[in-house]
């Protein structure tokens, strides 16, 4: 199955996943903030905001 929006295979999303949640409680800030941005971006077909990625 693909998600239709951006045409990524479940592969790919779930790589995205599994770098977000080793982000999760890891030492750098910066890395929580780009897998996030990376998982939302793939899984959405959206680009995330500056004013979004501040919030982070």
């Amino acid at each position: 199955m693909f998600t239709t929006a951006i045409g990524l295979g479940p592969a790919e999303l779930e790589a995205a996943r599994a770098r977000y949640r080793a982000s999760i409680g890891g030492g750098s800030h910066a890395e929580f903030v780009a897998a996030k941005v990376a998982l939302v971006e793939l899984g959405t077909g959206r680009k995330v905001s500056e004013g979004e990625i501040d919030y982070l």
